[in-house]
């Protein structure tokens, strides 16, 4: 077997993460990571969850910029941070001054100047508030008169921004009080929640005003954020350094029902129907336009031959079509292809990009308007209603819940930024979108299309950003990660977070492509695979396998887990399967309650796991109780009911 690297082992890529340096004043503590402040601490605490400058172009994509001078000062009691970085081949030069001091005072300066014109769509610093004790939490917002408005932060997702016009904000963190001050220019708050961000974005330049923009030739802009903390917190459990006892209680759920997309660039060949057929994934949910249904429709009907499984409908209707006519079209080749259609949901094509809350909207029919046609080219089905994009535009257009059977939409980590520590993040902020989504449902039932690191269409831009060199860029279709462990143990939280949520059914996965299972030769290198032939899958083959066994079964609640540990349990008659990851930085320890089979996919087993498409079955289980997850790693168990 060809060796493989740490880095394409756990990300898919020869890139390294971004190195994280902390730095502490007394008890306040950041960590640095590639110009940016995370983790912004008083007392342990979490305020503030990140600060940054990001410079985003005309299609909201994130300029990359270049580090080219630095210098640190540390004393008692303080520390000092100052950075130049260069955006677009030094068209931006941006100077950083991050202060810290012990006695709860922290500042950061942006001096940003422009060597030429430059065109972006924001350009400044955004500062990011936490979840954890923040949301429905009061605030008080100063405006640039001076006048405080009372407020709070949104409980459920917000669809507009939570607040405006902002030149201060005071609010408290777990009994943390916490004092903001802008300057330079006047912010406002967004729901990042929307984009599955775990946080809440307090950023400048407000959306009312006319974008792009240009910062000509000599222009200076100059933006300061001041941060004063006090008190301390009550604290909190402290984690446990020993294997903690894996509690199982049952719940009044089930396990989502996994799914798996197909749509017309992402068709398996032939040869690798063995090995859809070994996933046996319950549904196979179909991304189709009219003009591209039968292609689709003919994969699935010989898929559906080897592997049974319950087939949903995700249709495009052009804009320029009349909507029943192309209905009509897609439910005749259905027909014509010998396929049951279990689901449909229909969306006009211009509702694949996003608009404000207060519009304008696209003319022509709305997704709502569809619903009646599609009833009438799809009698026998579940009707669906929601986008084929994101939460964002879910909550912005929301559905009429009683005119529809069931509600969806897609998930993607990396719209703002795609930095491990971020992604990682982002499943905190997938539990708020399950909750919100499931609120907006009401009664009906609640599916979603893909869940997946990568973007599989752009709806702020004209399209997804190319990443021929396999990197970690925000707004990417094919993101590196998807053949790592990463992918793999971050499929796990994503269903982990549907835990007390009504998600009836997902879709980890496709089958093959940029979001897919199993590997195929692609435009752009897969190291760790391209070397190695046909007939291999990624590491989330495995995960979506064993889930698919799990789906629509009694689900057990997991308490009591390790630190950064998160999972799945199921019970049906004759077993309890469970399903580990460790997505925090160290080994974690888990104590199950009984002895166990047990089969483990790190580092240490990546080679055997990708080149064995049945390493579920023919990989030698551990007998026992004792769990040792390392990071990234997944632990697949079975123990007797």
């Amino acid at each position: 077997m060809t060796p493989h690297s740490d880095n394409v082992i756990y990300f898919g890529t020869d890139e390294s993460p971004q190195v994280e340096r902390k730095f502490s004043a007394g008890a306040l503590t950041l960590i640095l990571s590639d110009g940016a402040v995370r983790r912004l601490c008083w007392h342990g605490t979490e305020v503030v969850r990140g600060i940054a400058c990001p410079i985003r172009d005309a299609n909201w994509a994130t300029h990359a910029s270049v580090l080219v001078e630095e210098s640190i000062t540390e004393a008692p009691g303080e520390f000092e941070i100052s950075q130049v970085r260069l955006v677009a081949d030094g068209a931006l030069r941006i100077k950083l001054a991050l202060k810290g001091s012990a006695e709860g005072t922290f500042r950061a300066t942006a001096e940003m100047s422009a060597s030429r014109e430059f065109i972006t769509n924001r350009a400044g610093f955004t500062l990011l508030h936490p979840l954890r004790d923040v949301a429905g939490m009061p605030m008080r917002i100063t405006h640039p008169d001076g006048s405080v408005t009372p407020s709070q932060f949104p409980l459920l997702i917000s669809p507009d921004q939570p607040a405006g016009d902002i030149t201060g904000l005071r609010h408290s963190v777990n009994g943390i009080d916490a004092e903001i001050l802008f300057y330079g220019e006047v912010f406002e708050m967004e729901d990042q929640r929307n984009w599955c961000d775990a946080s809440f974005k307090t950023y400048c330049r407000p959306l009312s005003l006319p974008r792009p923009y240009h910062l000509k030739a000599g222009e200076v802009q100059r933006q300061e954020i001041h941060i004063r903390l006090g008190g301390t917190s009550p604290g909190r459990m402290a984690s446990l350094t020993g294997a903690s006892v894996l509690e199982l209680r049952p719940a009044a759920e089930t396990v989502p029902r996994i799914a798996a997309t197909i749509d017309d660039g992402t068709i398996p060949s032939q040869s690798i129907h063995k090995l859809v057929r070994l996933l046996s994934p319950g549904i196979l949910q179909l991304r189709v336009r009219p003009e591209n249904a039968t292609a689709v429709f003919d994969s699935a009907r010989s898929i559906i031959a080897v592997s049974p499984a319950e087939v949903e409908l995700e249709i495009v209707i052009p804009s320029s079509d009349d909507p029943q006519r192309s209905l009509d079209r897609v439910a005749a080749d259905c027909k014509n292809s010998s396929l049951a259609v279990a689901r449909v949901l229909a969306l006009p094509e211009s509702y694949l990009h996003s608009y404000q809350p207060a519009g304008p909207w696209p003319v022509g029919p709305t997704p709502q308007d569809l619903l009646k046609h599609v009833r009438r080219s799809f009698p026998k089905t579940e009707i669906g209603s929601g986008v084929l994009t994101y939460f964002t535009e879910l909550n912005r257009c929301r559905p009429t819940s009683a005119s529809c059977d069931y509600i969806g939409h897609g998930v993607t980590a990396v719209t703002h930024a795609a930095d491990d520590r971020s992604v990682i993040e982002c499943l905190e902020g997938l539990s708020h979108i399950y909750n919100s989504a499931g609120a907006l449902a009401g009664d009906c039932d609640y599916r979603l299309g893909l869940v997946a690191i990568g973007m599989r269409s752009n709806p702020y831009g004209s399209g997804v950003m190319d990443n021929d060199l396999q990197n970690r860029i925000a707004m990417a279709g094919a993101d590196p990660r998807q053949r790592g462990l990463f992918a793999a143990a971050w499929a796990v939280g994503a269903v982990a977070a549907t835990e007390g949520h009504k998600v009836s059914s997902l879709a980890l996965s496709a089958l093959v492509g940029p979001f897919g299972a199993i590997h195929r030769q692609e435009a752009w290198a897969q190291p760790g695979y391209q070397e190695s032939g046909a007939g291999m899958v990624y590491p989330i083959f495995h995960v979506l396998r064993f889930m698919s066994l799990m789906g629509g079964a009694p689900r057990l609640v997991m308490q009591s887990v390790g630190s950064g540990i998160v999972g799945v349990a199921s019970q049906d008659h004759s077993c309890v399967r469970q399903i580990i990851a460790n997505l925090g930085t160290d080994v974690s320890h888990v104590r199950l309650p009984h002895d166990a089979e047990i089969r483990s996919l790190n580092a240490d087993t990546f080679a055997s796991a990708i080149h064995d498409p049945q390493w579920l079955d023919t990989s030698k289980a551990d007998r026992g109780s004792n769990v040792a997850v390392p990071p990234l790693g997944v632990a697949f168990i079975r123990m007797d009911a």
